[in-house]
């Protein structure tokens, strides 16, 4: 099996700590399915400023290819400014820079080379939205995070994103299983294959357009939370991807409740290091 993060990287900084980490959903997503065993790499733009060597050298140790990667000259890396108390991480703001390194345009190269992968994930983040079309051609598994901002959740960026996942993942308030039910429907019409929704502490539903299930949360006192989101849902994929899930096909109800169960254990263990990993 082979997993692909695609598209965006950041430096998560710790202002309370002055700590430097690396991150982003799709270098997170990489990394993960690396530690979980299986051939992982990750694909986007990278800046050349020092802040890109501590993704460089992240990716380097975790054993996650980045080869294909484009390197902006005179780019800087986006960072992402953040307070953590009592393992708990709170958003500050973000730094782009006078020249952030971007979102990556796939060419033809990109997409030959995406071609080999089993899984292919990217995010809201990315900015890639309007390029998810070409991976949603391959034959990989296309899983995306929608993150928690409703700009990611208008009609028209629907359009461009849902007709070709295989799982829409987004964040969400607590909710009841009859709002988690209407909540879902949305993306499925609008084409996607599966949706999964993680509630925090309140846990987790997934939907395969016929059925809801619910998932529990493993309790740890967490040393730090961030990254939680992204562990889950790649122990989750790879669960899934384990069990014979394919491009397009819609997983049973047994499937779905060991993915949720195996993401919300990775995610728990995930919450006793320091970082997105």
């Amino acid at each position: 099996m082979k997993f692909l993060g695609l598209g965006d990287n950041v430096i998560d900084y710790y202002i309370n700590t002055g700590t430097t980490h690396p991150g982003g959903n799709a270098v997170n997503t990489a990394v993960h399915a690396s530690r979980l065993g299986v051939e992982a790499a990750y694909l986007g733009n990278l800046a050349d400023d020092e802040l890109s060597e501590v993704i460089r050298n992240a990716l380097k140790e975790h054993k996650v290819d980045f080869s294909h990667c484009t390197t902006v000259k005179g780019s800087t890396t986006k960072c992402c400014d953040y307070t953590v108390t009592n393992g708990e991480h709170h958003f500050a703001g973000i730094r782009l820079g006078e020249n952030w390194s971007g979102p990556m345009a796939l060419e033809q190269c990109h997409l030959q080379y995406m071609e080999d992968f089993d899984i292919i994930h990217s995010c809201c983040n990315a900015k890639m939205e309007a390029e998810i079309c070409k991976a949603g051609r391959l034959s990989a598994l296309l899983t995306y995070d929608f993150s928690v901002k409703e700009k990611y959740r208008t009609d028209q960026y629907l359009t461009l994103v849902c007709p070709w996942l295989d799982l829409a993942l987004f964040s969400c308030d607590p909710m009841e299983k009859d709002q988690a039910f209407h909540f879902c429907r949305r993306f499925h019409q609008q084409g996607t294959n599966h949706v999964l929704l993680t509630m925090g502490q309140a846990g987790s539903f997934v939907s395969n357009g016929e059925i809801l299930v619910k998932g529990e949360v493993f309790t740890v006192d967490p040393v730090d939370t961030m990254g939680a989101g992204d562990a889950f849902l790649t122990a989750f994929i790879i669960s899934l991807a384990n069990l014979g899930w394919k491009k397009g096909g819609r997983m049973e109800e047994q499937a779905l409740k060991k993915a949720l169960e195996d993401g919300a254990r990775y995610a728990a263990e995930n919450c006793m290091v320091k970082g997105g990993f």
